[in-house]
């Protein structure tokens, strides 16, 4: 189940993969620290949510 990571930075759009929730945070908590803009997380069902939302509805229990 793909997860894809969709944002801008000085050369365009970019989209990256990644297979699981935890990879998808990380990856865009990356790229937020990198300077790319307009964080996006889209689910397998096609949901569009920002980096914020994705990681609440995505945190582990008891956190």
């Amino acid at each position: 189940m793909p997860y894809l990571i969709t944002g801008h930075d000085t050369a365009g759009a970019l989209t990256l993969r990644r297979e699981s929730p935890a990879a998808a945070i990380k990856k865009a908590d990356e790229l937020l620290g990198e300077g790319v803009t307009d964080i996006a997380i889209v689910d397998p069902e096609g949901q569009s949510y920002s980096l914020d939302e994705f990681a609440a509805r995505h945190a582990p229990a008891g956190v």
